[in-house]
């Protein structure tokens, strides 16, 4: 299989795993989502760095949307979506992953986007107040900040996982 080739059906996989993970297995309670979506988009940042894990994360934010509607798709969580995937390519790629970097990645991604991002787009959207909500939304933004480290961590730190992720590189 060509390079090019391979590369656009790996991302289309990690796009649809993104999909299902969060559209599909996640759990959905009023302001808040946890899944493991981040998981397929914190592998193709590790496969392939900052641009394509954000073109990733945006895909999969435009697919979920449109394969199961949560409500009017709105452009602002797609761009968040965007940064969430190049905040994990600036931390995961060319190099193997410790649980500092899956850490830093997390902490940023949970604190700029699911916390401030994502919270000021549900207050713009459906005009809850934004301090409340910030409040309530820091209860997800805890648990996805421990999801995402440990999951990030378990992937980067198995050489097993990591050896399998950097033989679909080549």
């Amino acid at each position: 299989m060509q390079r090019k080739t391979k590369k656009i059906v790996i991302i289309a996989m990690l796009v649809a795993f993104d999909v299902i993970f969060t559209r599909v297995l996640a759990v959905n309670i009023q302001m808040a989502k946890i899944g493991l979506g981040f998981a397929a988009v914190g592998v193709c940042a590790m496969l392939y760095g900052p641009l394509w894990a954000a073109l990733c994360a945006a895909l999969g934010d435009v697919v979920g949307a449109l394969l199961f509607p949560t409500g009017a798709f709105f452009p602002g969580f797609t761009a968040t979506a965007a940064v969430s995937g190049l905040i994990f390519g600036l931390f995961l790629y060319k190099q193997k992953p410790n649980l500092k970097h899956c850490f830093f990645a997390a902490f940023c991604d949970c604190a700029l986007v699911t916390l401030l991002a994502n919270t000021l787009m549900i207050s713009w959207l459906y005009s809850p107040d934004f301090v409340p909500l910030l409040v309530t939304r820091s209860i997800e933004a805890g648990i996805m900040l421990v999801a995402e480290t440990a999951v990030m961590a378990a992937i980067g730190t198995s050489d097993t996982l990591y050896g399998k992720i950097l033989e679909l590189r080549e």
